[in-house]
Order: structure tokens, then C-alpha cells, then sequence
């Protein structure tokens, strides 16, 4: 993942898109490479094995108003910050996997299920 530092256009499928600035995109690595040296996107993070960083960023783009968790077209399951409590998993709550039962979404278990079996 990357994140966009200044806007910019490509092309993409014989379509021209822009990056807007502040947004975070999905790139080959090898495709990131040059905007990388031209200074127009940066590394967001390094994925790791870790159910945190499976996780879809919680709430950052959620309105204020928005405080139950729901699942993205992307099936990436989002929590917002201000969410209750009882589904902060990172706050003790209950775990992401009884939270896509409770939207059912069973079919993204496997997706979000720590490989350690926790």
C-alpha cells in the first residue's frame, strides 16, 4: 500500500486516473518503484503475518456519524474508532471473526482468522 504525497496522473487500462493526494493505493511494487523516486507516493507500510495489519484501517475514513462496523465492497471488514466497545478487539472487545458472524459475513472468516489459531 501507498499512500499519495502529490497528485498526479496515470494511465491505467487506456484510462487516465488521478492519484489524488492523501489517498492510499494498492501498486505492484515494481510499478511503485519510479513514483517512489519522483517523490509522488510513499510507502504506507510493510505487511507482516499479523492480524492488525490484516485488518482494514479502522475508521480512518469513516464519517463521525458512522459507529458500526460494516464490510466494504472490497469485502475488507472496517471498525470505526468510535465504534462501541464490545467490537474494539484491539480495546478487548470481541474478536473481528465474531463480528463478521454478527454481520454475516462467515465467508470472510478465513480472511481475518489470526493463523496461529487465536
Amino acid at each position: 500500500m501507498y499512500k499519495v504525497v502529490s497528485e498526479f496522473k496515470v494511465k491505467v487500462k487506456g484510462e487516465v486516473m488521478v492519484m489524488v493526494a492523501g489517498s492510499v493505493i494498492d501498486l505492484p511494487e515494481a510499478a511503485a518503484t519510479m513514483f517512489i523516486q519522483q517523490g509522488k507516493i510513499e510507502k504506507v507500510f510493510e505487511p507482516v503475518d499479523d492480524l492488525d495489519e490484516r485488518m482494514a484501517i479502522m475508521g480512518e475514513n469513516t464519517s463521525p456519524d458512522e459507529v458500526l462496523p460494516y464490510v466494504t465492497s472490497f469485502d475488507s471488514l472496517v471498525i470505526p474508532f468510535n465504534s462501541p466497545l464490545r467490537y474494539q478487539y484491539w480495546k478487548g472487545g470481541q474478536s473481528p471473526c465474531d463480528t463478521l458472524k454478527e454481520l454475516g459475513r462467515c465467508d470472510l472468516i478465513p480472511k481475518y482468522r489470526d493463523p496461529h489459531g487465536n
